[in-house]
């Protein structure tokens, strides 16, 4: 078995990780975002798993928001020794219930805050009704993205009382 094979985490909505070492990272979205950055030069790379695109006012910035998520995962790999140009970003999830822009708004600020930065967006996966479970090698940048044709109303983050 190869060692990579050993090391799994399921990176939870709301959560960033930096792993240290080459890891498979698992994640399911909904109207979820999930950024994935590598720095092709150093073979460093990070994932962010955001909930909703803005921090309300009134409350104190999380990974769980989006500005936050993007711009501390960009930040922290040029902690790392990355440099923008290096850097190839890959966008999932996003995805809308009927009657809901939450996704939507989610892709729109990944895509807008990379952009700004200069990050170079390799692949987008992003909108539609479809829920997606994700597999991300850190080692390789291999990413997998299976789309589910429902996810229970539970499964979407965060629940609509809470928007």
């Amino acid at each position: 078995m190869n060692e990579i094979q050993s090391v799994k985490y399921y990176l939870s909505p709301g959560y960033m990780i930096f792993p240290a070492e080459p890891m498979i990272v698992y994640m399911v979205l909904g109207s979820c975002v999930a950024v994935v950055l590598y720095d092709r030069k150093n073979k460093h790379s990070g994932c962010c798993h955001f909930i909703v695109p803005r921090t309300p006012k009134g409350n104190s910035p999380k990974p769980k928001h989006g500005i936050v998520a993007v711009l501390n995962l960009i930040r922290f790999l040029e902690e790392k020794g990355a440099d923008i140009g290096n850097m190839e970003a890959q966008v999932i999830g996003g995805g809308d219930l009927p009657g809901h822009s939450l996704g939507k708004e989610n892709a729109d600020v990944a895509v807008k805050i990379l952009r700004k930065k200069g990050v170079h967006i390799t692949s987008l996966d992003i909108g539609g009704e479809k829920g997606r479970k994700v597999i991300y090698n850190t080692d390789t940048n291999h990413l997998a993205v299976v789309k589910v044709e429902k996810i229970r109303e539970d499964d979407w983050y965060p629940p609509e009382e809470t928007i």
